[in-house]
This record gives structure tokens, sequence and C-alpha cells, in this order.
């Protein structure tokens, strides 16, 4: 977390910040650190099964996607719900955006590689969570240059 930790102070410009666990990464247990070649090589079946259904098959002593996207998305439905008029800054990580995503408009977990394929660090993604619809505006917008 200590990324986005910098990067939303970055941003805060002054504006007091709240950090919330439940917006963390999705844990990739012994995958962390290691390249897709790394997995392929150390835990093939395993690696196997998680590239045809992420959401299914985690990563051997991973985190359950569908968990991680439950606590993402019910984060951002409480701030909202305490903002309703409000827009807000959530800075976090691309495994658990790309869940909360799918999770928020609809999609099967599993297709949040296949969907999502990557989102760039610092990218912006906008969601309007009102009345309880969703609509998303933006998605994976690079940031202004000098911004």
């Amino acid at each position: 977390m200590s990324r986005a930790r910098r990067t939303a102070q970055a941003c805060a410009a002054g504006v007091p910040l709240e950090v919330d666990a439940r917006l963390r990464e999705l844990d990739f247990g012994e995958g962390e650190g290691l390249t897709s070649a790394e997995m392929t090589q150390r835990f093939p079946e395993a690696r196997a099964a998680f590239l045809d259904d992420p959401a299914a098959h985690p990563l051997p002593g991973g985190e359950d996607p569908v968990a991680a996207a439950n606590r993402f998305t019910e984060c951002l439905q409480e701030i909202a719900a305490d903002l309703p008029d409000g827009r807000v800054l959530v800075v976090a990580h691309s495994s658990a955006i790309r869940l909360a995503l799918c999770r928020l408009i609809g999609v099967p977990l599993s297709e949040y590689r296949r969907l999502f394929p990557r989102l760039r660090n610092c990218a912006l993604t906008e969601v309007r969570l009102r009345d309880g619809r969703v609509a998303l505006l933006q998605f994976n917008t690079p940031p202004e240059e000098g911004s």
C-alpha cells in the first residue's frame, strides 16, 4: 500500500488522507514478485488453471478473488453512501480495481484479466455510484501532462 499512499499524498493537495485496508491489492500468494515465466516453471498446472479462470483458481496461497472483489466494492459503496453528492479520489491497485469494475458492472469475475488486460500506473478510472446504479465514465485514462 505504500506506493498507493505516496500517489494519494501527491494528489491530495493538503486534504487529509484516509487509508482503508480493503483497497489493498489482490494477494497473489506464491506468485508475488514472479514473472509469468517463473510462475509457469514453478507451478505449471496452477498457472494454467489461473489463466483459464483467475477467479475460480487463484495462484497457490493467493487470495480468493471473489473475496477481494467483495471487500473492494464494499468500501466503494460505503464511500459513495457517505458522500452522495461528492467526488472522491480513490487510489488503489490494478487487479483490485479490475475485479471491482467487473463486480460493479455485472461482468463475471473470471473475465477481469481478459476484459481489462492492464491498467497504466496512475491512470484514471472514473465510476459513478448513485442510487444503486453504476456508470463507468472513463477507464485507464493517462494522467494529463503536468498534473
